[in-house]
């Protein structure tokens, strides 16, 4: 089942990946601006961080797959809009900025419950290798996803992208349809109301030091490190001077790097990182965003950016795997829509002012700057929570099944 779910999620993401790469091209002719490619980035990422608290008391109260199913159709109709405005040539660029805005409300709603499903389909001690397989897949698709959308753009079929990630849509849409995905507990508790469910989640995030600062340092490189993404057409276009094609160029090298630390992760560590590997990983995933912002040349742009890749996705699976197997099941949706709401509704903030800074005083000021920020929260967090930067996943996985009764 988890296979299938799998071959589902790379389907998707890949469509995604189209549909992102040839909307950032899309919006830099449309307007010509590195602050309002920014302001589409940041519009399309705020559901996150106005929805994802609900989302996850939602995640805990409603079946599961049934949410994530509505969540993509509704997705998949939004693609195909955009992708028939472009094929008419009648796309302007507050289409873009609604469509980005409603895309990314259906995928605020659906991410905890995401999450939340892919500790369901595996047994518990194989939570840490299901979790690296999903960033697998996830940058697999990174690198398809950006080359083919590349090679797209470059032959003039930008809207063939989007009609893509519509089809994706569907596909994946499909497949969760014919998982068999146990209910949340919360759902033989739904009385309770959605407020008293949420302080739920908050009181026991507050209780347990490791996972509040777990939950917290992931505002870190979602406001610093991830508006690299944001301004790869920038740099495409108008700093390397390598087109649209470039653009899935350096886009694919975040997906290879990424690709083989996940991959890296799952065989070595098939139980989940430790702590210092995640601190670790921010660290030098700050050091490789500050050489690529003030980068001139290709060659050392793209090792770069695979390094980065790399990185970012061993911090996010490690991340991910020692909160996942330290909380309840009961209250996991719950958790997970904090963590969400840190490490991806703190982006739009992020973008945002980085277009702001690229738009004023250029790109690679405003990503050499984001990655001076991240290295002093690293520092401060191995000093001040020792605990934190000692966890592994075979420590907490004890202590979550013998304190939570799940």
């Amino acid at each position: 089942m988890y296979r299938r779910f799998l071959a589902g999620a790379v389907v998707g993401n890949i469509g995604n990946w189209m549909q992102g790469t040839a909307q950032g091209w899309l919006v830099l002719g449309l307007t010509n601006s590195p602050g309002l490619l920014g302001l589409v980035s940041a519009v399309q990422t705020a559901p996150t961080l106005f929805f994802s608290l609900f989302a996850g008391v939602l995640a805990d109260r409603v079946d599961r797959r049934r949410l994530i199913v509505a969540t993509q159709v509704a997705g998949g109709v939004l693609a195909a809009v955009l992708a028939i405005l472009t094929t008419t040539s009648t796309v302007a660029y507050w289409h873009v900025l609604v469509l980005a805005f409603l895309a990314g409300t259906a995928g605020s709603l659906a991410t905890p419950a995401y999450q939340a499903i892919v500790s369901t389909l595996v047994p518990r001690e194989a939570i840490g290798s299901a979790i690296a397989l999903n960033s697998a897949q996830f940058n697999l698709s990174r690198v398809l996803g950006p080359s083919l959308a590349g090679a797209v753009i470059a032959a003039g079929g930008i809207a063939l992208a989007f009609w893509a990630n519509a089809v994706a849509f569907a596909v994946v849409a499909l497949v969760l349809a014919t998982l068999r995905i146990a209910a949340p507990p919360a759902l033989m508790r739904v009385e309770a109301s959605l407020w008293s469910n949420l302080m739920d989640g908050l009181r026991y995030v507050r209780r347990e030091v490791d996972v509040a600062v777990l939950v917290l340092l992931a505002a870190v490189p979602a406001l610093f490190l991830l508006n690299y993404l944001v301004l790869l057409p920038v740099y495409a276009r108008d700093i390397l001077r390598i087109g649209a094609a470039g653009l899935g160029l350096l886009s694919a090298a975040i997906g290879i790097g990424a690709l083989t630390g996940a991959l890296s992760l799952a065989l070595l560590r098939p139980s989940g990182g430790s702590g210092r590997m995640m601190l670790g990983g921010l660290g030098v995933a700050s050091v490789a965003l500050i050489v690529f912002g003030l980068s001139g040349t290709v060659p050392l742009s793209v090792v770069a950016l695979a390094i980065l890749g790399g990185c970012q996705v061993g911090y996010y699976a490690t991340a991910n795997t020692l909160i996942q197997v330290r909380v309840p099941g009961r209250l996991r949706g719950r958790v997970m829509s904090l963590y969400i709401l840190t490490s991806w509704g703190m982006i739009p903030v992020g973008n945002l002012a980085s277009g702001i800074v690229a738009e004023r005083f250029g790109a690679p000021i405003a990503l050499a700057g984001g990655g001076l920020v991240a290295p002093a929260a690293v520092v401060i967090v191995a000093l001040r929570y020792p605990g934190v930067r000692d966890l592994r996943p075979e420590r907490t996985t004890k202590v979550t099944a013998a304190g939570s009764g799940v």
